[in-house]
């Protein structure tokens, strides 16, 4: 009885109140992922398709949307970045790829 008790518990509202109060939220690290996933493909020395880098410097640099759920603009928002300072500071490292390659290994 005692183990099915403490089974009971682990799914108990206190603990969904707890979770919610905490400061890692799983929803935010995927959109940090997805943001660093895009800026590798843009900016990576790994081998990628030309599509894929393509396409992460489209989603990167292309016109701020902050309603449209996922885009850029959006992503930033939610992680408490400002989209536009954000493309500025992305867009001064194609002119010193060295740096942004010393911030890439952060992101691993």
């Amino acid at each position: 009885m005692s183990n099915s008790s403490s089974a009971l518990s682990r799914f108990s509202p206190e603990e969904d109140d707890n979770e919610a109060q905490s400061p890692v939220k799983p929803e935010r690290n995927l959109l940090a992922a997805v943001l660093a996933r895009a800026i590798c493909d843009a900016f990576g020395t790994a081998h990628c398709e030309r599509h894929v880098v393509r396409s992460a410097r489209q989603w990167l640099f292309g016109k701020l949307t902050p309603k449209q759920a996922f885009s850029f603009a959006w992503v930033a928002l939610h992680l408490d970045l400002d989209p536009v300072s954000l493309q500025q500071s992305l867009r001064t490292y194609e002119d010193n790829p060295e740096e942004i390659q010393e911030r890439l290994t952060l992101l691993r």
